[in-house]
């Protein structure tokens, strides 16, 4: 009999401790999903670090992107003044101005008209020059032949090319001139400091006007490319 209640007693105490097992086995394996579900946080944190970092390269590029489209305009004072010219001719200042791709000084009583190309006279436009930039590999005696083609209609073309004693423009290539009562008509080459090479029709209605001959020379000699 106390065997059976041993056998017995054994067998309960047996159970329990299974039971107890299991037991803790389910809270162990309950427990594992929170783990797990507290997992994901550091991702959605990682998501939004990207977004602070963006606005001070924006800001970058808003503050960067006016100077890239600043223009690049000629390092040139505005206003400068010029001398007294041959014959007593009292001195002036001249304005800086614009034209198609270039700019010069010009002086009073004178207009650039920057779509025709002409420095004019502005009280009579029928006096002007008109200015013409040369590529690069121009053909100067294509250019010659040309300008004794257009000057035949005012008289025979004279040639003084080279040095110009006294005169604002100091040198030019190519200087072709035909005189008549028509006026006189000049037909010119010339280069600046830099190399750019300029081809001018200067119109002289009269040949007698004080205001435009020495000034428009002098304009014409300040003539630069403008850089891109």
């Amino acid at each position: 009999m106390k065997k059976i209640l041993l056998t017995t007693v054994t067998s309960i105490l047996l159970s329990s401790s299974i039971l107890g097992a299991c037991s803790n086995n389910k809270t162990t394996d309950e427990a594992k999903p929170t783990a797990s579900s507290a997992a994901p946080m550091p991702v959605v944190e990682a998501t939004t670090t990207p977004e602070p970092s963006a606005t001070p390269s924006m800001e970058v590029q808003e503050s960067a992107s006016p100077e890239a489209t600043d223009p690049l305009t000629s390092d040139r004072p505005k206003t400068k003044a010029f001398g007294e010219q041959e014959g007593g001719i009292s001195g002036q200042e001249g304005t800086l101005e614009q034209g198609d791709g270039y700019s010069l000084y010009v002086f009073q009583d004178f207009t650039l008209d920057s779509q025709s190309n002409r420095l004019l006279l502005t009280k009579d436009p029928t006096y002007y020059a008109q200015i013409e930039h040369l590529p690069a590999g121009y053909d100067l005696t294509a250019l010659k032949q040309q300008g004794q083609t257009e000057l035949s209609a005012i008289g025979k073309a004279n040639d003084h090319s080279g040095e110009l004693i006294e005169h604002p423009l100091g040198f030019a290539e190519l200087y072709l001139q035909a005189t008549s009562d028509k006026g006189i008509e000049d037909y010119m080459v010339w280069k600046n400091q830099a190399g750019e090479a300029f081809l001018f029709r200067i119109h002289n209605p009269k040949g007698d006007s004080s205001k435009f001959a020495p000034w428009v020379m002098v304009s014409l000699a300040t003539l630069e490319l403008e850089r891109n």
